[in-house]
């Protein structure tokens, strides 16, 4: 089903987390086998960075790409 028939189309429940471009910060401490814990010292410490979003909006979302390169690199 899309939106265009009528029906809103989540986007979150429609893209397997797999295929996602983004991921959140629970994701991506999934992906490098680590806590959010860790993972927050980690992007605190500056080894990774949050993505901007436009208008300045930040939110805790991560290019999955960068994740899994700094995942196979540490």
């Amino acid at each position: 089903m899309t939106a265009s028939e009528g029906i809103p189309l989540d986007r979150r429940e429609s893209v397997p987390v797999c295929e996602r471009i983004l991921v959140s910060e629970a994701v991506a401490a999934k992906l490098c086998s680590v806590s959010k814990v860790t993972f927050r010292k980690w992007v605190a410490a500056g080894a990774i960075r949050p993505i901007d979003l436009p208008g300045g909006v930040r939110r805790d979302l991560y290019r999955r790409v960068d994740i899994e390169a700094f995942a196979a690199g540490r």
